[in-house]
């Protein structure tokens, strides 16, 4: 159910994992990743990111059109370059869209590497129906004797909250300034030509 690139989990390492979908890997998604990367660097775990091998909103809203920031390769190289020990790939399907934040935690993680400590975003939600929030987890967390770390918005410096959301609208209005200063790094081609 999962799929790994980079070191493998098996090493018996202690790890952080980042979770989300990380489309764009932009400003904010570099947050998760710093402060992962400042647990590398005090306790010694290494780094892994969770994420999928295609956008939820692709399935669970089929009919509106999606177009992904960074295609799963490139996504998967920024992350490396930014520090990442792991990336970890998880399909998701009706199977995983039917299992509760709980099971997502202890039989998809859990079972799959040696996890030590999580990073979320402020606002990300996961399990069935998406009710597992940063309130429900960091309760699943003081349970397993997990640290939790819950990384508040980023934002610009106009205000804007940083999102994938965000950069797809900056985009739209070809607002590239605004888009290149939520990504943290120039436009590449296939955003330049996003509609």
């Amino acid at each position: 159910m999962i799929e790994f690139l980079g070191l493998h989990p098996e090493c018996g390492k202690d790890y952080v994992v980042c979770l989300g979908f990380f489309d764009g890997v932009h400003c904010g998604h570099r947050a998760l990743i710093d402060a992962a990367l400042a647990l590398k660097e005090s306790d010694g775990f290494f780094i892994c990111v969770h994420t999928y091998t295609q956008s939820p909103a692709q399935i669970l809203f089929p009919d509106q059109a999606y177009q992904e920031l960074t295609p799963l390769q490139e996504k998967t190289d920024i992350l490396f370059n930014y520090g990442v020990d792991t990336v970890a790939f998880s399909s998701f399907d009706k199977q995983l869209m039917q299992m509760s934040g709980e099971d997502f935690l202890d039989k998809l993680l859990l079972q799959s590497m040696q996890v030590k400590a999580l990073v979320i975003g402020y606002n990300h939600r996961f399990g069935f129906a998406a009710k597992t929030d940063h309130v429900k987890l960091r309760e699943l967390c003081n349970q397993r004797n997990l640290q939790l770390i819950v990384v508040p918005p980023v934002k610009t410096t106009e205000g804007l909250i940083v999102s994938s959301t965000a950069i797809r609208e900056a985009l739209k209005n070809r607002n590239y300034s605004l888009a290149q200063e939520m990504l943290g790094r120039p436009l590449d081609s296939h955003l330049l030509n996003m509609q």
